[in-house]
């Protein structure tokens, strides 16, 4: 087997294995953003293994934290969704 294809072939593994994140959500406008987020978390609950929220209505914020198992590409276009939510920021980090 040629190298390149050899690279090729390790890089769509890495990609297909599937890892534990964590996901910080963090909703500045949650009277205009929360339901959407809610929508997007209830398509992906099939990789969400924990999830945590602390609402602070008086102060029109929320926050969530995610533990997910998924893969890579998967997880990409999770949280590429929830970044594009006009009120939300996302922080993620990859636990393994």
């Amino acid at each position: 087997m040629e190298k390149s294809q050899e690279n090729r072939k390790n890089q769509e593994n890495v990609e297909n294995v599937e890892r534990y994140y964590t996901v910080d959500i963090i909703i500045v406008d949650r009277e205009n953003a929360y339901s959407n987020v809610n929508e997007l978390l209830h398509v992906y609950s099939n990789v969400i293994k924990l999830r945590v929220g602390y609402p602070v209505p008086d102060e029109n914020i929320a926050v969530i934290f995610l533990v997910v198992k998924t893969t890579n590409d998967i997880f990409g276009a999770f949280t590429g969704k929830l970044g594009k939510i006009n009120g939300v920021k996302v922080k993620s980090i990859a636990v393994k």
